[in-house]
């Protein structure tokens, strides 16, 4: 995966001057070494990204933490997530509603709904679809998981509001412009569009 990333990163140095820019900037893509999402299990992505709707990065942390500590492992587990009582995940600052989700999320998986291995083997559409059946994940989870848990490289996750504004930032671009002019701009990244989201998210 290393290697592909230098490729990556050498072929937007070539291709784009502004993202040549951010990548001498903040130097080589983290995005999956050694202590990233994309060595965690795939349900502990899915848990991760349900926790991080919508929520700064400080907040979702918080809950984080405390989850971590009440299941008594830095990895969030079916089995140990799935015993938890609402009242339990609700003292970690979960909302009413995510813990819905997690619930329906845990019950899929259990019930043979969701088989969260197969996801890997499927083409990004196949796995928003899967995965968008459930209530809660919607198209920036599925974006998060598709970069972050199957590390696919050409994801762009316009549902992200910091990235958005990077682009703005970084392009010129007019404030909430049309989905369109995000695309115009990313289309020259391809097909590194997650690596090139990963040094906008940093340069903010």
């Amino acid at each position: 995966m290393q290697k592909t990333i230098r490729k990556a990163e050498s072929e937007l140095l070539k291709s784009d001057p502004v993202m040549a820019e951010l990548i001498e900037q903040h130097g080589p893509c983290t995005l999956f070494s050694k202590n990233s999402l994309v060595h965690k299990p795939h349900f502990h992505v899915l848990v991760w990204a349900i926790i991080n709707q919508q929520l700064s990065v400080a907040s979702a942390s918080s809950i984080e933490n405390r989850l971590s500590k009440l299941v008594q492992s830095e990895t969030f587990e079916l089995e140990s997530i799935g015993r938890l009582e609402d009242q339990q995940l609700a003292a970690c600052g979960l909302s009413r509603q995510k813990i819905r989700y997690l619930r329906t999320l845990c019950d899929s998986i259990e019930s043979g709904l969701i088989n969260l291995e197969q996801l890997s083997g499927l083409e990004n559409e196949a796995v928003a679809d899967a995965l968008m059946s459930l209530p809660g994940i919607g198209p920036w989870t599925v974006d998060m998981f598709l970069m972050l848990s199957l590390g696919r490289l050409d994801v762009l996750p316009l549902g992200d509001l910091a990235l958005r504004k990077s682009i703005e930032h970084h392009y010129d671009l007019p404030e909430n412009s049309v989905t369109q002019d995000y695309h115009a701009v990313a289309d020259r990244w391809r097909p590194y569009r997650t690596i090139s989201s990963w040094y906008l998210w940093a340069a903010v």
